[in-house]
């Protein structure tokens, strides 16, 4: 492939203006660096909350940016030293990739808890700045710039681009929550709050994990129906039931006791206050997708008198990424897992995909390379 000169993409300038498709240089690549050309992006939620100014409070998202943190793309050019994946597998030109964010390896998470995704230092694909290197990381663009110290990995022949890059944040995300519960048994019920994609792929997980009664809560119907097809015993519409009737199904489920694991998925503050009253005494409650500023309501004796565990994972790393594909890819056959996906977008119709996420869309998909150049697109290079 040609080394580009620039790239068109979909820049949050400042919170006060809507979304804007500009264009960038390409920097030049250095040692350990790769360029690629993104095949298909994912939109998320977390997208539609930086774009609307929700995280204008978060350290870590740093306008002006460009938007998207789920991409896979095709290797245009590696830098010196760049050579193999992170399972020491060749990498060529046009090989399909995806990459986690760049760890520092210099900080106590990093080096000494071994914790890298809570990294004080980390540079997070598509939350930006765009104003210094290496400017194009956002994966709603045509190329992105992936820096050093990124960990890639190799998406597995035969996985289509748009499942791949769902698969970088949602599902890579369920995969590290569970790892922090330790072993599942098989004889564990696990309730699953929310029916978005991080439940649907939660619930996928737990079925391929053995566990025999998984519980979803959810809505709307037609997400409902995934669930089950995909391993739900039990579906409870959350728009029709109240948290007693919700708690009361669960208790008859389980003689009485509650559910081992609660996995909360939905991201609203309510659906927290309402796990604790789900597990049963000694249970875990894994916290997947909250994403509400507003506090959650508890108390305290849930986790001397109950002895209620509480985990939550952040981001994810290499391996997370690895075995989310390695589940696609196997288990296939058994779940329809391209529902989770929604309708195909352009860069210049972003702002409809995360609208199609506030009407409750789960995964719009955007192709960069089918958009038409605008001849009224704003250069931001200036700012650099």
């Amino acid at each position: 492939m040609t080394y580009p000169a620039r790239s068109r993409a979909v820049a949050v300038v400042d919170y006060e203006s809507p979304l804007q498709v500009i264009e960038l240089d390409v920097p030049a690549l250095i040692d350990d660096a790769m360029l690629v050309q993104i095949e298909a992006a994912t939109a998320c939620g977390t997208d539609m909350h930086i774009a609307n100014g929700d995280m204008r409070d978060v350290p870590t998202c740093r306008v002006p940016l460009v938007l998207g943190h789920e991409m896979v793309g095709r290797v245009v050019a590696l830098g010196k030293g760049r050579r193999t994946d992170s399972l020491g597998r060749p990498l060529t030109e046009g090989d399909l990739v995806a990459w986690a964010s760049p760890w520092c390896d210099r900080c106590y998470w990093c080096t000494v808890a071994k914790q890298p995704t809570l990294c004080v230092n980390a540079n997070l694909n598509g939350f930006g700045p765009l104003t210094s290197f290496p400017y194009l990381t956002g994966g709603f663009a045509e190329y992105c710039y992936v820096p050093p110290r990124s960990r890639a990995v190799l998406v597995p022949e035969g996985l289509s681009p748009a499942l791949a890059s769902s698969a970088t944040c949602a599902f890579r995300t369920v995969v590290h929550a569970f790892e922090t519960v330790g072993r599942l048994k098989p004889t564990d019920t696990i309730v699953i709050q929310g029916s978005g994609a991080v439940g649907l792929y939660a619930t996928a997980y737990a079925k391929i994990m053995g566990i025999p009664q998984i519980v979803v809560i959810g809505a709307p119907a037609d997400r409902l129906h995934v669930a089950r097809r995909w391993g739900a015993t039990t579906v409870i519409d959350v728009m029709s039931t109240t948290v007693e009737e919700r708690r009361d199904t669960v208790l008859s489920l389980t003689d009485g006791r509650g559910a081992d694991i609660i996995a909360e998925c939905s991201g609203v503050a309510p659906a927290f206050t309402e796990s604790l009253s789900l597990a049963r005494r000694g249970g875990h409650v894994l916290v997947v997708g909250a994403s509400d500023p507003r506090p959650s309501q508890v108390h305290a004796t849930n986790f001397n008198m109950r002895q209620i565990s509480v985990s939550g994972s952040v981001s994810a790393d290499i391996s997370h990424f690895w075995r989310a594909f390695q589940i696609l890819k196997h288990h296939s056959s058994e779940f329809d897992f391209e529902a989770v996906l929604g309708d195909e977008f352009t860069l210049d119709s972003v702002g409809d995909a995360l609208a199609a996420i506030a009407a409750g869309s789960m995964k719009p998909v955007i192709r960069p390379h089918t958009s038409t150049p605008a001849h009224d697109t704003k250069e931001l290079s200036e700012a650099r």
